[in-house]
């Protein structure tokens, strides 16, 4: 198996949302994409339901997830989109299987 983790986190927004956190998005997905440890981190539209954003990101290591979540722009986005939540975020955890 490989040792790369991989996050899929959803966020549930209200409507009309996107104008309100565009920024924090961008900023975050810039900053972590220079992070120690970042392999991809990606922010995507769900093109079946217009106010769910997808990030899809991959990490070297648990403590590159770890130093990941401490960073002031994560901080930030998560500060920011916290409002214009419809739920809780999602978050799944993987890791590839590389066995076949």
């Amino acid at each position: 198996m490989s040792n790369l983790i991989k996050l899929v986190a959803t966020m549930e927004l209200k409507a009309d949302a996107w104008p309100n956190i565009s920024t924090a998005v961008e900023q975050c997905v810039k900053m972590s994409r220079q992070e120690r440890g970042n392999v991809f981190y990606t922010a995507n539209k769900d093109l079946d339901k217009k106010d769910r954003i997808v990030f899809v990101e991959c990490w070297a290591d648990e403590a590159a997830i770890n130093e990941h979540g401490q960073t002031a722009h994560f901080q930030n986005l998560i500060k920011t989109v916290e409002p214009y939540l419809k739920e809780p975020m999602q978050l799944l955890k993987l890791s590839e299987i590389t066995s076949f």
